[in-house]
């Protein structure tokens, strides 16, 4: 009776032990660029043409997403495209050059771009964007955003950059990609990627008070006026 038990025991053990090392591959955790079922339902919430609400520096709920650290994101998982959709929507009514997850209440790292360096200027969407070198000196310039309703500011910013991304190949796997990315365009970039990190514009700009939009504009529209008055002049 004694080994009888004895051998009990020690088929009950190994079995323990086997299903414990069996475990993690049998009950993978999920991936962490996968949308939540609370980022799902809120993506969700409104038809996918609808815009989604551009959140606000000046609202403390709205702040505090914006000045959170966002996630990775897993291209093609399910979520994605409808979030795509309605960003790109939501950029469009907005009139901006550039908008990142964060901005519509996502906290995924997913942004659109305006290439402006590219044919037909195009939007594009990036995600888990990371700037991995920055070239010659910072330059200063205004800037803009349309989570900040307060204005413009002068913000210091590289010219020429580095960027890595992922990008889908035609079998459907995803690679990282790197960029060189350079003038203005590089701006929009270093401007959307520090959303992702929970940085504002407002957080580098240099003047001090911003200068309110409706000013910003018409010093710009002046400006474009002088310029070609100058350029008709020498012609």
């Amino acid at each position: 009776m004694v080994n009888v038990l004895r051998w009990f025991l020690l088929f009950v053990s190994f079995v323990s032990v086997f299903s414990c090392a069996s475990a993690p591959g049998a009950k993978e955790e999920a991936d962490p660029g996968l949308l939540t079922k609370a980022e799902l339902e809120y993506i969700n919430a409104e038809s996918q043409d609808e815009a989604m609400r551009v959140f606000k520096n000046n609202a403390t709920d709205d702040n505090d997403v914006l000045r959170a650290q966002s996630l990775p994101a897993l291209m093609f998982s399910p979520g994605y495209d409808v979030l795509e959709k309605r960003m790109m929507a939501a950029l469009i009514e907005e009139k901006g050059v550039g908008i990142a997850a964060p901005q519509v209440g996502i906290n995924r790292r997913v942004m659109f771009v305006q290439r402006l360096d590219k044919e037909n200027t195009p939007f594009e969407i990036y995600y888990n964007p990371l700037i991995t070198e920055k070239r010659g000196d910072m330059e200063e310039g205004w800037e803009g955003c349309l989570s900040v309703p307060d204005g413009f500011g002068k913000v210091m910013r590289w010219l020429d950059i580095t960027v890595e991304y992922d990008k889908p190949q035609a079998d459907g796997t995803i690679i990282r990609f790197s960029e060189n990315i350079s003038g203005f365009t590089a701006i929009i970039f270093q401007h959307e990627i520090d959303h992702l990190d929970g940085v504002l514009f407002v957080d580098k700009e240099t003047t001090g008070e911003l200068i309110p939009k409706d000013e910003y504009r018409k010093m710009r529209e002046e400006e474009k006026s002088r310029e070609q008055q100058c350029e008709e002049e020498n012609s």
